[in-house]
């Protein structure tokens, strides 16, 4: 008898602290934000972006498109994906040139290790 009254005590704090993690979720389970499948589909959708996912279980191996309609993951192996990912490396390495040919250019102080005359 007393076996079965610890037995329900400690069932009693597993239910109290269960309550509790839910409750501090809002009572919504989040879900996993990441790639558990891939496609090996070439996207049409207008691009903006990209990342790159290493696996992790359940996630695995992917690249991230950001595309107008949301994220798409993609097989990394698959040519169209390098080659689109070469494309918006390109035009982010061109939009980065830009902002940095348009800031103004002040010329370094003399003690900035850039500028340094040591060999």
């Amino acid at each position: 008898m007393q076996l079965n009254q610890k037995m329900m005590m400690s069932l009693a704090a597993i239910a109290v602290i269960m309550s509790v993690m839910i409750m501090g979720t809002n009572g919504q389970i989040k879900p996993i934000e990441c790639c558990t499948t891939v496609s090996t589909k070439e996207i049409t959708l207008p691009i903006t972006g990209f990342k790159l996912q290493k696996s992790n279980p359940p996630c695995v191996n992917a690249v991230i498109f950001f595309t107008t309609e949301g994220p798409r993951c993609s097989y990394w192996k698959e040519s169209w994906v390098k080659q689109k990912i070469q494309e918006l490396k390109k035009i982010q390495l061109q939009g980065w040139e830009m902002k940095m040919n348009s800031t103004d250019s002040s010329p370094l102080s003399s003690a900035s290790p850039y500028n340094s005359t040591s060999a």
